[in-house]
């Protein structure tokens, strides 16, 4: 029996690009402008590009940061596994 993925949640995932792949279009973006051969047109559709980018990223930041809140409960820092000393 095969899972089948929400219809909804994949979508999103289609829609929404990993964080890695978000961050390279943010450097990209950032190159382009620091290289200063755009107009002025250009470069402020460029920047409106480059804070959708970031905001993009801090909400993917914040959606990370309250999965790994809820998986550690109550906790607030992770805890470090410590492996036995062997006598």
């Amino acid at each position: 029996m095969t899972a089948r993925a929400d219809p909804a949640q994949t979508k999103d995932a289609e829609a929404s690009p990993d964080f890695a792949a978000t961050l390279a279009s943010l450097e990209e973006t950032v190159r382009r402008l620091e290289s200063g051969q755009l107009g002025l047109e250009d470069s402020v559709v460029l920047f409106q590009q480059g804070m959708e980018l970031a905001r993009r990223a801090q909400a993917q930041l914040q959606d990370a940061q309250q999965k790994v809140s809820i998986l550690l409960g109550s906790e607030e820092t992770p805890v470090p596994m410590v492996r036995d000393e062997e006598p």
